[in-house]
Protein backbone atom coordinates (compact mmCIF):
# COMPACT_ATOMS: atom_id res chain seq x y z
CA UNK A 1 0.00 0.00 0.00
CA UNK A 2 2.84 2.47 0.92
CA UNK A 3 4.34 1.39 -2.04
CA UNK A 4 1.86 1.70 -4.38
CA UNK A 5 1.12 5.70 -2.66
CA UNK A 6 4.74 6.35 -3.42
CA UNK A 7 4.34 5.22 -7.18
CA UNK A 8 1.35 7.64 -7.64
CA UNK A 9 3.20 10.66 -5.51
CA UNK A 10 6.27 10.02 -7.95
CA UNK A 11 3.67 9.72 -11.28
CA UNK A 12 1.95 12.76 -10.43
CA UNK A 13 5.09 14.82 -9.58
CA UNK A 14 7.08 13.88 -13.22
CA UNK A 15 3.77 15.08 -14.72
CA UNK A 16 3.89 18.00 -13.59
CA UNK A 17 7.04 18.53 -14.23
CA UNK A 18 6.67 17.65 -17.73
CA UNK A 19 3.84 20.67 -17.69
CA UNK A 20 6.34 23.12 -16.57
CA UNK A 21 8.46 22.20 -18.77
CA UNK A 22 6.27 22.30 -21.98
CA UNK A 23 5.11 25.74 -20.60
CA UNK A 24 8.22 26.94 -20.54
CA UNK A 25 9.28 25.80 -23.87
CA UNK A 26 6.53 27.12 -25.63
CA UNK A 27 7.18 30.56 -24.10
CA UNK A 28 10.95 30.53 -24.46
CA UNK A 29 9.90 29.72 -28.08
CA UNK A 30 7.47 32.28 -28.55
CA UNK A 31 8.33 35.68 -30.40
CA UNK A 32 6.66 39.06 -30.14
CA UNK A 33 7.46 42.02 -31.97
CA UNK A 34 7.91 45.24 -30.71
CA UNK A 35 5.89 48.02 -32.44
CA UNK A 36 7.78 51.46 -33.78
CA UNK A 37 6.56 53.73 -31.00
CA UNK A 38 7.21 50.99 -27.93
CA UNK A 39 10.79 50.65 -29.08
CA UNK A 40 10.87 54.61 -29.59
CA UNK A 41 9.64 55.08 -25.90
CA UNK A 42 12.26 52.16 -24.85
CA UNK A 43 14.93 54.36 -26.54
CA UNK A 44 14.27 57.32 -24.65
CA UNK A 45 13.98 56.26 -21.31
CA UNK A 46 17.12 54.53 -21.88
CA UNK A 47 19.16 57.68 -23.01
CA UNK A 48 20.46 60.05 -20.04
CA UNK A 49 18.63 63.13 -21.79
CA UNK A 50 15.79 64.43 -20.07
CA UNK A 51 13.94 67.74 -20.27
CA UNK A 52 12.73 69.11 -16.74
CA UNK A 53 8.86 69.73 -16.96
CA UNK A 54 7.34 71.93 -14.05
CA UNK A 55 3.87 70.40 -12.97
CA UNK A 56 1.85 72.74 -10.55
CA UNK A 57 -0.79 72.68 -8.03
CA UNK A 58 -4.21 74.30 -8.11
CA UNK A 59 -5.84 75.12 -5.36
CA UNK A 60 -9.09 78.00 -4.63
CA UNK A 61 -8.68 80.81 -3.40
CA UNK A 62 -11.34 82.18 -0.60
CA UNK A 63 -12.29 85.12 1.20
CA UNK A 64 -12.79 85.17 5.20
CA UNK A 65 -16.49 84.07 4.18
CA UNK A 66 -15.69 81.25 1.73
CA UNK A 67 -16.04 82.67 -1.26
CA UNK A 68 -14.11 81.58 -4.05
CA UNK A 69 -11.72 84.52 -5.27
CA UNK A 70 -9.21 82.82 -7.48
CA UNK A 71 -7.28 80.46 -8.56
CA UNK A 72 -3.80 79.78 -6.71
CA UNK A 73 -1.08 77.88 -9.27
CA UNK A 74 2.05 76.59 -7.15
CA UNK A 75 5.17 75.49 -8.26
CA UNK A 76 8.03 76.98 -9.87
CA UNK A 77 6.39 80.16 -8.62
CA UNK A 78 3.16 81.14 -7.61
CA UNK A 79 0.82 82.76 -9.66
CA UNK A 80 -2.97 84.10 -8.31
CA UNK A 81 -5.50 84.79 -10.72
CA UNK A 82 -8.62 86.67 -9.40
CA UNK A 83 -11.89 85.59 -11.10
CA UNK A 84 -15.32 85.33 -9.69
CA UNK A 85 -15.45 81.50 -9.16
CA UNK A 86 -17.64 79.56 -6.50
CA UNK A 87 -15.89 75.78 -6.79
CA UNK A 88 -12.89 75.06 -8.55
CA UNK A 89 -13.48 73.44 -11.57
CA UNK A 90 -11.43 72.12 -14.42
CA UNK A 91 -12.30 74.60 -16.84
CA UNK A 92 -10.98 77.27 -14.21
CA UNK A 93 -7.16 75.70 -14.02
CA UNK A 94 -6.94 75.29 -17.50
CA UNK A 95 -8.00 79.48 -17.91
CA UNK A 96 -5.03 80.15 -15.12
CA UNK A 97 -2.80 78.39 -17.17
CA UNK A 98 -3.51 80.59 -19.84
CA UNK A 99 -3.47 83.83 -17.81
CA UNK A 100 -0.33 83.38 -16.40
CA UNK A 101 1.04 82.83 -19.67
CA UNK A 102 2.87 78.91 -18.92
CA UNK A 103 4.35 77.10 -21.92
CA UNK A 104 3.10 74.20 -22.50
CA UNK A 105 5.12 71.35 -23.06
CA UNK A 106 4.53 69.46 -26.40
CA UNK A 107 5.36 65.54 -27.76
CA UNK A 108 8.88 64.60 -28.50
CA UNK A 109 11.40 62.03 -28.36
CA UNK A 110 13.04 62.90 -24.86
CA UNK A 111 12.23 61.76 -21.11
CA UNK A 112 10.20 65.02 -19.35
CA UNK A 113 11.01 64.56 -15.78
CA UNK A 114 9.13 65.97 -13.18
CA UNK A 115 8.32 66.40 -9.15
CA UNK A 116 4.63 65.27 -8.06
CA UNK A 117 3.66 65.99 -4.79
CA UNK A 118 1.62 63.27 -2.61
CA UNK A 119 -0.33 65.94 -1.31
CA UNK A 120 -2.38 67.16 -4.48
CA UNK A 121 -3.05 66.68 -8.05
CA UNK A 122 -0.26 68.31 -10.34
CA UNK A 123 -1.35 70.21 -13.63
CA UNK A 124 0.44 71.64 -16.82
CA UNK A 125 -0.85 72.87 -20.58
CA UNK A 126 -0.03 69.97 -23.41
CA UNK A 127 -0.19 71.56 -26.75
CA UNK A 128 -0.67 68.71 -29.54
CA UNK A 129 0.36 69.85 -33.28
CA UNK A 130 -1.40 67.68 -35.24
CA UNK A 131 -4.49 65.02 -35.03
CA UNK A 132 -3.55 61.98 -34.53
CA UNK A 133 -2.58 58.86 -31.66
CA UNK A 134 -0.88 59.60 -28.98
CA UNK A 135 0.86 57.28 -26.35
CA UNK A 136 1.66 58.22 -22.45
CA UNK A 137 4.38 56.15 -21.29
CA UNK A 138 5.19 56.64 -17.10
CA UNK A 139 8.25 54.93 -15.17
CA UNK A 140 6.47 55.36 -12.32
CA UNK A 141 3.15 54.13 -11.12
CA UNK A 142 0.83 57.23 -11.42
CA UNK A 143 -3.16 58.15 -12.52
CA UNK A 144 -3.21 60.49 -15.84
CA UNK A 145 -5.80 62.54 -17.22
CA UNK A 146 -6.26 64.68 -20.05
CA UNK A 147 -8.92 67.27 -20.25
CA UNK A 148 -9.85 69.85 -22.99
CA UNK A 149 -10.61 73.49 -22.54
CA UNK A 150 -14.02 73.02 -21.53
CA UNK A 151 -12.95 70.76 -18.88
CA UNK A 152 -14.24 67.42 -20.54
CA UNK A 153 -11.78 64.67 -19.95
CA UNK A 154 -10.27 62.95 -23.06
CA UNK A 155 -11.61 59.25 -23.26
CA UNK A 156 -8.20 56.92 -22.79
CA UNK A 157 -8.35 54.16 -26.14
CA UNK A 158 -6.02 51.90 -24.24
CA UNK A 159 -4.20 51.60 -21.07
CA UNK A 160 -3.30 47.56 -21.02
CA UNK A 161 0.81 46.91 -20.95
CA UNK A 162 1.28 44.70 -24.16
CA UNK A 163 3.30 41.53 -24.42
CA UNK A 164 5.19 42.81 -27.12
CA UNK A 165 6.26 45.77 -24.75
CA UNK A 166 6.78 43.70 -21.83
CA UNK A 167 8.99 41.09 -23.79
CA UNK A 168 10.95 43.92 -25.15
CA UNK A 169 12.03 45.39 -21.85
CA UNK A 170 13.52 42.43 -20.57
CA UNK A 171 14.91 41.24 -24.31
CA UNK A 172 17.52 44.26 -23.65
CA UNK A 173 20.94 43.88 -22.74
CA UNK A 174 22.35 45.66 -19.49
CA UNK A 175 19.93 47.47 -17.01
CA UNK A 176 15.95 47.10 -17.59
CA UNK A 177 14.34 50.36 -18.14
CA UNK A 178 11.20 50.61 -16.04
CA UNK A 179 7.56 51.09 -17.86
CA UNK A 180 4.80 51.01 -15.35
CA UNK A 181 2.43 52.49 -17.60
CA UNK A 182 1.12 53.00 -20.95
CA UNK A 183 -1.75 54.98 -22.27
CA UNK A 184 -3.33 56.08 -25.72
CA UNK A 185 -5.32 59.09 -26.54
CA UNK A 186 -6.74 60.03 -29.91
CA UNK A 187 -6.31 63.77 -29.53
CA UNK A 188 -6.87 66.68 -32.08
CA UNK A 189 -4.82 69.39 -32.74
CA UNK A 190 -5.24 72.41 -29.52
CA UNK A 191 -4.09 73.06 -26.25
CA UNK A 192 -5.36 70.76 -23.38
CA UNK A 193 -4.72 70.54 -19.48
CA UNK A 194 -2.52 67.54 -18.83
CA UNK A 195 -2.98 66.13 -15.21
CA UNK A 196 -1.25 63.54 -12.81
CA UNK A 197 -1.88 62.24 -9.53
CA UNK A 198 0.48 59.84 -7.72
CA UNK A 199 -0.72 56.41 -6.73
CA UNK A 200 0.13 55.19 -3.52
CA UNK A 201 2.37 52.16 -4.59
CA UNK A 202 4.53 55.22 -5.27
CA UNK A 203 6.62 56.75 -2.78
CA UNK A 204 9.28 58.72 -4.82
CA UNK A 205 8.49 62.73 -5.38
CA UNK A 206 10.87 62.62 -8.82
CA UNK A 207 8.86 61.10 -12.35
CA UNK A 208 9.69 60.46 -16.02
CA UNK A 209 7.60 60.29 -18.54
CA UNK A 210 7.47 59.62 -22.56
CA UNK A 211 4.74 61.27 -24.60
CA UNK A 212 5.10 59.96 -28.28
CA UNK A 213 2.82 60.10 -31.85
CA UNK A 214 2.06 57.10 -33.66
Amino acid sequence: MFRNSKMIHLMIGTLFLGLVFFSCEDFEDETYELSTIDAAAIDAFSDTLEVSLTMRSATLLEDTSGNGLGVILAGGGIDTILTAISSLEISDIYAAFQDVGDEAFGVNDSVYSTTIRADSLSYQLLEIASAGTYVLYLKHYAAPSIYTSAGTMVEIEKDDMSPELIAGLYNLPGPVPAIKGRYEYDLDAGTYLFEIARLEATTLDNFDLVFLSE
